[in-house]
């Protein structure tokens, strides 16, 4: 899976490098000769430059192009790849950069193997190197970041390895009116490593392709990687189509002894929709969406088809406000091994047990990127993978991420995440259902300018719930304490 990952990114980057050599161009030079109402940053989607302007008014006959300041038709809120992004305003502007540094932490978590009875905790230590870069030319843009370092678990020495975490986001404006866009995010973490801090880049995936974020599993080596493509086409000043995919592969090592034994889940999705414009700031439309999803170990397999009706309000600059819902089909495959005696032979009996199920999925979901203040926010309930600790189940999600500037120097982040996630084949798995809640405060200061340090509490609920024996309630309490050291340096200025 690193091999696949790192030539899939290598092949993208040397794409961009013969794409960008003219010389860079700043949100400001690329909109010199543009009224400033109509400059748009280099960096941003074309989703993002039409939240900007909403009220603005696109003349499609003079054929005016992204790159004179046309606005452009928005991806939908609920497939948009930068719907959780918690940037403020300004750092989306901030374009051509080179940025690195190093952070040293440790976190601490009072029950390592999730479990009911006694409590087992135990500290991690890390150092991890990081480094960025943002390249902004007429026709793409490229991102790429990546941290790497060591990590060390005071209670499970077995487990201490190195750590990864690689992004790419590759943008291309392939003529005046399409656009294609390119990302992936890959992590191999060990333990505790704050999913449910707000992060300001956000999850990389539209709120309808995201993978199941609520449950809370024990202690194990974890690798992630989720992938997307996007293209859309705008044909008229009111109207644009679009399709994507996304790909999701999420694996475990090996968990301690004690605790439950986790699953492995692959997912492709592809979509396509159809937005169109009543007024500058309502936009509707149609998706379908289909998506399968693939267990280890055990031998299930799900396929979905779900249709979406969505309507989204751009209430003012950066914040944006969605519905969708629509009907879901899912057919549910499970594989039944037996072992049939016949003397003097023994012979093992495969057998594939299919049903169908027809149900109602949609939900909501509102963004706001301020100078200041952002807020990401969700609400879903869909067929989706079971989190690590289920196979296939009935999820329904809620999050909620807000992210404040308190002052020229410090940061305050607060997360809270609701699930509900219900087996759909209660034969394929320990659990029947899984419903948990979390909350996290992060502080972050800033000393002078390079250095930094991050505060943060967790708390976490989980009730467990087992065919055979009564519901078992799982908590967590979670810490950590970063130390950073930062620099950027602008590139092509």
């Amino acid at each position: 899976m690193n091999s696949l990952w790192l030539g899939r990114n290598l092949l993208a980057l040397v794409v961009v490098l013969a794409v960008t050599r003219a010389p860079a161009q700043t949100a400001g030079s690329a909109g010199q000769d543009q009224p400033p109402s109509q400059v748009q940053p280099q960096n941003q989607s074309p989703d993002q430059a039409a939240a900007q302007n909403p009220n603005e008014e696109t003349n499609a006959e003079a054929g005016n192009t992204a790159a004179s300041g046309e606005s452009r038709a928005p991806v939908p809120l609920p497939l948009n790849i930068d719907a959780g992004s918690l940037e403020f305003s300004q750092e989306l502007e901030h374009t051509n950069y080179l940025r690195g540094g190093v952070n040293v932490g440790a976190t601490y978590d009072d029950n390592l193997l999730s479990a009911n009875g006694p409590r087992i905790g135990g500290y991690s230590y890390s150092v991890m190197p990081d480094i960025a870069i943002d390249l902004s030319r007429p026709r793409a843009v490229m991102i790429l970041d990546y941290s790497g370092g060591y990590e060390v678990n005071q209670r499970f020495s077995a487990s201490n390895s190195a750590s990864h975490n690689a992004g790419a986001d590759l943008r291309f404006r392939l003529s005046p009116h399409v656009n294609l866009r390119l990302t992936d995010r890959f992590s191999l973490t060990t333990g505790f490593s704050d999913p449910f801090a707000a992060s300001p880049t956000g999850l990389a995936t539209g709120v309808i392709q995201q993978p199941n974020l609520a449950v809370i599993t024990p202690f194990a080596r974890h690798t992630e990687d989720v992938g997307t493509v996007e293209l859309t086409y705008q044909y008229s000043a009111g109207d644009m189509i679009g399709m994507s995919g996304t790909f999701d592969n999420s694996s475990f090592g090996a968990s301690p002894a004690g605790s439950a034994q986790l699953v492995d889940s692959q997912s492709e999705e592809a979509d396509g929709f159809y937005t169109h414009r009543f007024t500058p700031r309502n936009w509707s439309g149609v998706a379908y969406v289909f998506q399968r999803f693939t267990f280890t170990p055990a031998t299930e397999s799900v396929d979905t088809h779900s249709f979406y009706l969505f309507h989204t309000i751009y209430l003012q600059r950066r914040m944006q406000l969605a519905f969708f819902a629509g009907p879901e089909y899912s057919e549910l495959s499970t594989q039944i091994v037996s072992t049939v005696v016949a003397v003097p032979l023994v012979s093992v009996v495969a057998v594939t047990d299919s049903h169908d199920r027809l149900s109602v999925a949609g939900g909501a979901s509102f963004s706001w990127q301020g100078e200041r203040t952002s807020i990401s926010a969700t609400g879903l309930r869909k067929v989706n993978d079971g989190g690590g600790l289920l196979t296939v189940v009935d999820a329904t999600t809620g999050t909620a991420s807000i992210r404040r500037q308190l002052t020229r120097s410090s940061t305050v982040e607060l997360a809270a995440i609701y699930g509900d996630s219900r087996a759909l084949d209660q034969t394929s798995s320990v659990f029947t259902e899984l419903k948990s809640a979390s909350g996290s405060l992060a502080w972050v200061q800033r000393m002078g300018k390079s250095f930094s340090a991050t505060l943060g509490y967790a708390r976490d609920y989980q009730q467990q719930d087992v065919l055979t024996v009564p519901s078992a309630n799982i908590y967590h309490n979670r810490g950590w304490i970063t130390l950073g050291y930062q620099f950027t340096k602008p590139l092509g200025r």
